[in-house]
């Protein structure tokens, strides 16, 4: 298995970041896509990839740095010579809602006929804190603390990827949540940890400053992404593995 970090930043990252999504490649050979930012036709094209190598997509929550690319993708892949649906992997709330609160306005018509997610994606809803199997890749879903206000919770769901005997962590986005990390660290090999690093702290992803405070057995195993350029920090001096950049790849046992 194959981790290749097609963007490491946020949402206002420019082009020497992108926004944080990554394709995982199975030893087949077959791709899936986690997350589809708004820029992710440039992060894809600049890694020599593009809708025809996928063969799914995985929703961690409906910020436009994760989904708005959902609407170039499902327009590529419905109007190719080869039209084909790929595999689309989310908790089933989210999913729901991708729908109605995302992409209807821009598919939901195409000549006069009156479209649906189905006729995109093969829809695979996934129940919180359930699992998926992909190309004999297990994935559990975690429900990652993001936003919350008077109005509900806009949770992420990170996923812990199980392939042999590799286990690998991704939050998503996250508050800063010590507790679960390092309970994760304990059976985790790796943790990539979204990580805000700009002087503003949003208190909607773990800072860097908050991060750094974790038990150093837990910080050796953890990669550093969704970060902001300019930033003033050096990861190895405070026990991190780095900062992930764009175009890095981990290859998995």
């Amino acid at each position: 298995m194959k981790i290749k970090f097609i963007g490491v930043g946020s949402q206002f990252s420019g082009l020497d970041q992108y926004q944080s999504n990554m394709v995982i490649t199975a030893p087949g050979g077959r791709k899936l896509l986690i997350d589809c930012g708004s820029d992710a036709r440039f992060s894809l094209a600049e890694s020599g990839m593009c809708p025809a190598d996928l063969d799914a997509v995985y929703v961690s929550h409906l910020h436009g740095d994760h989904i708005g690319g959902l609407e170039w993708l499902a327009l590529s892949t419905y109007f190719s010579p080869h039209p084909r649906r790929l595999t689309l992997f989310s908790e089933e709330r989210t999913m729901a809602s991708l729908w109605e609160h995302s992409l209807r306005g821009g598919l939901h018509c195409i000549r006069a006929k009156e479209m649906e997610l189905e006729d995109y994606f093969l829809r695979h809803p996934v129940a919180a804190g359930g699992t998926f199997t992909w190309q004999e890749i297990r994935f559990t879903l975690c429900r990652m603390p993001h936003i919350a206000n008077s109005a509900g919770c806009h949770d992420s769901h990170g996923l812990l990827l199980e392939a042999k005997d590799a286990r690998i962590f991704i939050t998503t986005d996250t508050q800063f949540v010590p507790e679960f990390i390092e309970k994760t660290a304990e059976c985790a090999d790796l943790i990539f940890h979204d990580c805000e690093t700009s002087p503003v702290k949003t208190m909607v992803h773990a800072h860097y400053e908050q991060l750094r405070t974790l038990p150093a057995a837990v910080k050796s195993k953890i990669w550093l992404y969704h970060y902001q350029e300019g930033h003033p920090y050096h990861p190895a001096e405070d026990g991190f593995r780095g900062f992930v950049v764009k175009g890095q790849e981990f290859l998995v046992p």
